[in-house]
This record gives structure tokens, sequence and C-alpha cells, in this order.
């Protein structure tokens, strides 16, 4: 006759929706989590150099990149990498709903996710993916 769907079923359905975007936010946030690295090096070796003849602004803004301000930047990117990637990780096993979600809201939020606007699309398609009623359900 019809096929019966089964919570069994819907678990299956759900994971199989969430996995995706999860795996994108993986990625991206992993890619945000090695730039911030990257910036740390360039840091520590004082990798920035500007030309003799740079504009005042390039001066200023070599400045800013450096110091007590690079540092506090740094640690709140791979704090938000960390958090995306955490809730991906949860989102990808249906645990943590409201973690999953918070996750994929700070990952929508343009300047603040990972590889700044890169993380928008995943972000949202992950919203629009937990939205769903059938993947809300399955999550423990």
């Amino acid at each position: 006759m019809g096929y019966e769907y089964t919570p069994q079923a819907n678990v299956a359905v759900a994971a199989a929706k969430v996995k995706p975007p999860a795996v994108t936010l993986i990625i991206i946030s992993s890619l945000g989590v090695l730039a911030q690295l990257g910036r740390l090096m360039a840091g520590l070796g004082r990798a920035i150099t500007l030309p003799a003849d740079a504009p005042p602004q390039f001066e200023r803004l070599a400045h800013m990149m450096s110091g007590p301000l690079a540092l506090v930047s740094l640690v709140f990117g791979l704090a938000v990498c960390g958090f995306i990637i955490f809730g991906a990780v949860k989102m990808m096993n249906l645990q943590s709903y409201g973690l999953a979600m918070a996750a994929a809201i700070v990952a929508s939020i343009p300047c603040i996710s990972p590889c700044c606007c890169l993380a928008m699309i995943p972000g949202i398609w992950s919203i629009v993916v937990l939205s769903n009623a059938e993947v809300k359900a399955a999550f423990r």
C-alpha cells in the first residue's frame, strides 16, 4: 500500500537534510580558523611590512591591526568559528536544536561569521532547513 513514516524514518530524513549545510558550515568555519591562525602567525612574525612610501592611512591600518585590537579580534574570530563548528556538529548529529539554530544565525551575520560574507549562504540555508517541522521534530 503506502509508505509509512516511522520515527526512525523521520530521523533518517532529517539527518539527510541537515548534513549538507552542516558540513558546509564546518568547512567554512575551519577555513576561518586557518585564516585567524594565519593572522596570528603574521602578527607574531611581524610579516606585515609596508613600503617606505606607503600612504598614511595604510600605516594607521597596519598599526591598528597589530597590538591589543588585533588580539581581541583574533580571539573573537576563533571563538565564533569554534562556536559555529560546535553547533554544526550538533546539527549534524540532530542534538541541541537551540545551539544548532544559534550557530546558524551567527554564521549568517555578515562580518561576524568566518570568512566574512562567505558563511552567510550556508548559515541561511541552515536556518531554512532547521525551520522545517520534520527536522525540528527529529532533534533530541
